[in-house]
């Protein structure tokens, strides 16, 4: 087999492998540029399968006239997509059949008036090309741009250069020369098919990130207005009660000292409770930035305990046990935070158990962290409440404000760990928290 033949043979082959890529990325990339270098390579391609069929049977000047229509044309849609990449160009009807139309003109010029014109026609080529890497170039004026525009540029403006000083070379088929310059154009199709790719897969990245943008506000704005219904439906119910009272307390006459000291102390309680619901909601919507320091997670097991167990109002039958596994490693926490998370699961332990019963606070080190056990021996939590107990003003009490879990989750997470509940039904509820430990 001749090195002509070889050449074009292997150009043909690699021009149809990067077509089919090509396509292959454009059913899941459909970018309207991307689609225009479809039709680029795809011209290019038949344009060299043309070539292979005259060389293994030779046609003559049909074979060369239809290889420059594929060769104009595939210029044409690399021009079409520099416009479309840089101002959003759409090739219509009329612009196709205008072109189709220039394809064949050119070529027929080319074929008829003889080798000087087809040099002409070649420096026109590689002028429209260099223009279309000049347009794919990033613009001075675009905010950002994507990886592989610059590539793309520089490689599409040395093929059209290339495709200008080709005309005035003149080699043999089958000369070093000749292979040179083959070669030359096959690198470079080769790298604008790999900077192509970029281009495309970098654009998809983009805007997956920008849905994802969207998507994440979508959800925060969801988020919000769920929190702020929720809200109102927390503060109706201690506003209704005292608007309640105040109307009892206007009604002197009909009110005995001791109605009109409990109405007073109902008023106090609802006003405590308004209180509780509008701090609780403050920590949920603006939290406080973790101030981590490495400490020993025993000072907030022994605070949290001690603070239970001179809590005697509600925690008046509690025995509570606090066991640490000896040389837990100490990791960085923010000790405010970390003691108002245990302090609310104690609490929540301590109200499932109606002030009687077991609370063991417990620290181990588990699979690489450090993990922090409330184990109750109250009346458990049943699935279905379980699968809700961190969304906002879910409350299985009828007092809670229902963000107590809701901040701890959040707390525990700006820390880098997560919470495990396990609970069932009559046999109490344990509550770990895992903090991972740097390097272990």
């Amino acid at each position: 087999m001749s090195l002509p033949l070889t050449l074009t043979f292997v150009s043909t082959l690699a021009f149809a492998i990067q077509l089919l890529i090509f396509a292959y990325l454009y059913s899941s990339h459909r970018v309207r540029f991307f689609h225009y270098l479809l039709w680029a390579w795809g011209a290019y391609t038949l344009s060299k399968g043309i070539k292979l069929l005259d060389v293994l049977v030779p046609v003559g000047p049909p074979a060369i006239f239809a290889m420059e229509v594929a060769t104009v044309a595939a210029v044409g849609f690399t021009l079409a997509a520099s416009l479309a990449h840089r101002w959003d160009y759409r090739l219509g009807a009329r612009d196709a059949t205008v072109g189709l139309g220039l394809a064949v003109t050119v070529a027929a010029v080319s074929g008829a008036v003889g080798t000087a014109a087809a040099h002409v026609v070649g420096v026109g080529l590689g002028t429209v090309q260099v223009a279309a890497g000049v347009l794919f170039w990033p613009a001075r004026t675009r905010d950002a741009g994507f990886r592989g525009e610059r590539l793309l540029g520089g490689l599409l403006a040395l093929w059209g250069i290339h495709r200008v000083a080709a005309q005035f070379v003149s080699v043999e088929p089958g000369t070093p020369a000749y292979l040179g310059v083959h070669a030359t154009f096959i690198t470079l199709y080769f790298l604008s098919t790999f900077a192509v790719i970029i281009m495309v897969l970098e654009r998809a990245r983009s805007e997956s990130e920008r849905l994802h943008a969207r998507l994440r506000e979508a959800e925060r704005l969801a988020t919000a207005g769920e929190l702020a219904a929720g809200m109102a439906h927390e503060i109706r119910n201690p506003l209704s009660a005292i608007l309640n009272a105040t109307a009892l307390l206007a009604d002197e006459d009909r009110l005995t000292a001791d109605e009109r000291a409990g109405t007073l102390a109902a008023m106090r309680t609802e006003a405590r409770r308004l209180n509780r619901i509008l701090s609780d909601f403050l920590k949920l919507a603006r939290p406080q930035e973790a101030r981590v320091a490495p400490g020993d997670v025993r000072d907030v097991l022994e605070h949290v305990s001690g603070l239970i167990r001179d809590d005697r109002t509600r925690a008046a039958r509690v025995d509570v046990r606090v066991a640490v596994e000896p040389g837990l490693p100490r990791f960085a926490f923010d000790r405010d935070q970390l003691i108002q998370v245990v302090w609310n699961l104690a609490l929540n332990g301590v109200e499932a158990m109606h002030g009687r019963g077991r609370l063991s606070l417990e620290g181990a080190r588990h699979n690489g962290a450090v993990a922090l056990a409330v184990t109750d021996t109250g009346h458990g939590i049943p699935a279905e409440r379980r699968r809700r107990v961190f969304e906002p003003f879910y409350s299985g009490k009828p007092n809670g404000t229902g963000l107590g879990l809701t901040i701890a989750e959040r707390i525990v997470a700006a820390h880098g760990g997560r919470i495990e509940i396990d609970s069932e039904p009559g046999r109490g509820t344990r509550i770990t928290l895992l903090f991972p430990l740097d390097g272990a």
